[in-house]
This record gives structure tokens, C-alpha cells and sequence, in this order.
């Protein structure tokens, strides 16, 4: 938190109820009346500045969906956590969200998968696409298509994201471009959370190093073992070695 407080964000109570403790005392900071909407929430994160809090869930047929929420503004009334976000309905996603993942204090990446969710009028953001999201403008930097489901992004800057489905590929945030992929790095092909989820499977874990982190490397699980992957400098090409990522050919 801005403030310096370490807080745990979780749904101890239901899929739908969102809280948040302090995580050193355990003190409820969302206690208080509440109307939870039927969304099973799933992937949160905090803001790098502490203020707002992502979830990459999804509703009931089932089909992801995104929301953020402004910390403080639940802490003043927990009832926030249970209403409208700064995502949508804004957005205009006529499309599941299939993962999404802070790229700075500001701006969201998000994207989406080849299922349309029926819009009414014009989608600013449709199938197949990653979109970057500013919060402060309320509206959408960029938007790219893509040609494959990304599965879980990580931000590797605020320029660029890591997508994990079937194996991890580095795009270019603000045009959806593959800048390197390790094909022979297999993680498990989970195009949205309702993928996962539906059928009782686990995220794939990795463990990237922040954003302005000097380090290059990012660890990828795999069945039986842990495979440390060498990344990009950003702006530069990549390197040709074993453990480096192959360039696109097109």
C-alpha cells in the first residue's frame, strides 16, 4: 500500500466476496455491509502504487471477465468491492477476458480470447485482441489482434508482457508483436481462468523478476523440474544460444 501496509486480498468466505486484510495484524479492513454479484474472482493483483486491485475472473455460462477496485474507496465503504468497477462497464469488451496484468499504476493489459459476449453497438474492444487500458482516462491506448489465446500474461516492463499458454511468448504491449517465444519451454495451454478452473487445473507458475529488475531471467515450472528462461533485453534482439528465446520469422 502507499502507506506502507502489507495487505492480503482473498475470498475466504465465497467465491464472490471479496475482502482485504492487513497481512502482518490480520485486521478485516473490508468489514461491513455487503451485496456480492455472482463473480468468482480469481488472479488478483495490487497496483504497483498500492491503490487499486485487479481481478481476472469470470461469470457464470462460464466467461472471464475483469474488474478494478479502488482500495481506498473500499476501505471508506466495502460495498465498492460489490458494484460497478473502473474497468467495466467502460471498457466496452464485447469479449471473454482471457488474462490481464498490471503494466504500471496507470495501465492494464488485457486480453481477450475468440469468444464474443453479444456487445450491444459498436465493441471497443473485440475478440482476439490485447488491449492496453489507461485507468485515469478511462479508455483504451492500443489495440492489436493477435494470432493464439495468450493465457496468463506477466508484465516483463511496462512495455511488454509474457504470455504462458502451451509456451511463453514475449509481446509487445502496445501492438500485440511477438518479440521472442521459447517453444521448447512447454507450459500447460490454459487460454482464460475458466479454462482452469472449470476443469480443476492449475495456473502454470513462473516467477518473473520485477519490471527495472537487472536481471534477465524468469523460472518457469514444468512437470517434474523448474526451467530458468533467458529474456530480451528490451529494445534489443535476441540472442542465439540454447537458452535463448527464437525470433518470429514473420
Amino acid at each position: 500500500m502507499g502507506d506502507g501496509r502489507e495487505i492480503l486480498a482473498h475470498c475466504p468466505e465465497g467465491y464472490n466476496r471479496l475482502q482485504v486484510d492487513d497481512l502482518w495484524t490480520g485486521e478485516r479492513l473490508t468489514e461491513g455491509a455487503r451485496g456480492p454479484l455472482d463473480v468468482f474472482h480469481s488472479r488478483l493483483a495490487v497496483s504497483p502504487d498500492g491503490r487499486h486491485l485487479l481481478t481476472a475472473g469470470w461469470v457464470w455460462a462460464p466467461i472471464g471477465v475483469a474488474h478494478v477496485h479502488d482500495l481506498a474507496a473500499a476501505f471508506a465503504d466495502p460495498a465498492t468491492l460489490d458494484e460497478d468497477t473502473l474497468f467495466e462497464p467502460h471498457a466496452g469488451v464485447d469479449a471473454e477476458v482471457g488474462a490481464a496484468c498490471w503494466l504500471d499504476e496507470d495501465r492494464l493489459a488485457v486480453s481477450t480470447t475468440d469468444e464474443s459476449t453479444g456487445w450491444e453497438g459498436e465493441p471497443a474492444l473485440g475478440t482476439m485482441r490485447l488491449g492496453v487500458w489507461s485507468l485515469g482516462q478511462r479508455r483504451w491506448l492500443h489495440r492489436s489482434p493477435l494470432d493464439h489465446r495468450t493465457g496468463t500474461l506477466l508484465a516483463r516492463s511496462s512495455s511488454q508482457v509474457v504470455s504462458l499458454n502451451g509456451h511463453p511468448r514475449l509481446l509487445d504491449a502496445a501492438t500485440g508483436r511477438v518479440i521472442a517465444a521459447w517453444p521448447d519451454v512447454a507450459s500447460p495451454r490454459r487460454p482464460s481462468a475458466t479454462a482452469s478452473s472449470t476443469f480443476r487445473r492449475r495456473l502454470p507458475p513462473s516467477a518473473p523478476t520485477p519490471p527495472g529488475s537487472p536481471s534477465r531471467r524468469m523460472a518457469a515450472s514444468r512437470s517434474s523440474s523448474c526451467r530458468s528462461i533467458s529474456r530480451p533485453e528490451v529494445g534489443m534482439p535476441c540472442a542465439a544460444s540454447p537458452a535463448s528465446p527464437t525470433r518470429p520469422t514473420s
